[in-house]
């Protein structure tokens, strides 16, 4: 229900939760005294051991609530990101002849809602909460957004444009929510910005001066989406199998040498 939920339905559940969270800290700041110095008030209080142990558990129970709501908040978070950027990739088709280069609809929507999530809870939670619920996030979108990349089936040197920009759009939010930068999220910029290359060879050209900064897979998806991104009077000179294998190859020289050996040693066997 929260995940999907909408307008009034969305904000009920976070001011439930945000009043819940306010108490249950309050309560916890119990836990950073010193044992001695509960007891000491447990003794001012006159409490019989079975209500002290009663009143003992219940703290401890209190203290577990507030660390299992701090983690569903925490996927909850996670989970916006991924129900946006689904909604992004579902509508991919578009980029393949798209005009204008504004950031996606979708992308405005999941920096609204990320925007809106962050003013409910830094005002619940100390910093140190608040940067926990945040922090890798950038991690998680740049993940989803070059590992969907097959989903395109094709794009267009304006619709490379345009997912950049998305790109810049949630970076500059993540960068108001945590007050820095996101180099996990200048990451997945790079890599779209490797579907400017005219040639293949361009790609490898990249990965030998700078060295690879994705999978074997991810680059693969790269060749495979910009033979796709072709047209077709210039995709018969673009021999996808024979570029993957030079891909192979610069992500993995020394096996490409030790095969090379290991068949020598072979053939003067045999």
């Amino acid at each position: 229900m929260i995940l999907f939920g909408e307008g009034n339905l969305f904000l009920f559940i976070m001011q439930i939760l945000t009043k819940y969270l306010i108490f249950i800290l309050v309560t916890s700041s119990y836990t950073s005294r010193s044992l001695k110095q509960i007891h000491h008030q447990y003794d001012q209080l006159k409490l019989s051991r079975v209500n002290l142990e009663i009143f003992s558990n219940a703290m401890k129970t209190t203290l577990t609530l507030s660390y299992d709501i701090l983690l569903v908040l925490f996927l909850e978070i996670r989970l916006h990101c991924f129900y946006h950027l689904s909604l992004l990739f579902r509508n991919a088709s578009h980029y393949s002849s798209v005009i204008d280069t504004d950031p996606d609809e979708n992308i405005m929507t999941l920096n609204r809602d990320l925007t809106r999530l962050q003013e409910t809870l830094h005002s619940s939670l100390n910093e140190k909460k608040f940067s926990f619920l945040f922090q890798g996030l950038g991690f998680v979108l740049a993940t989803i957004l070059i590992r969907s990349a097959p989903r395109f089936v094709r794009i267009s040197e304006t619709g490379v444009t345009k997912m950049c920009r998305n790109i810049f759009a949630i970076e500059q939010t993540l960068t108001q929510i945590r007050t820095v930068g996101d180099a996990e999220l200048m990451r997945a910029h790079r890599y779209y910005e490797l579907l400017y290359a005219t040639k293949p060879d361009e790609i490898l050209a990249v990965i030998e001066e700078h060295g690879p900064e994705y999978t074997e897979q991810d680059y693969i998806h790269l060749l495979q989406l910009k033979h796709r991104s072709f047209p077709a009077s210039e995709s018969g000179n673009f021999d996808l199998n024979k570029y993957e294998q030079m891909i192979k190859k610069a992500l993995h020289p020394n096996s490409t040498i030790q095969n090379k050996t290991v068949n020598g040693q072979l053939s003067q066997r045999f």
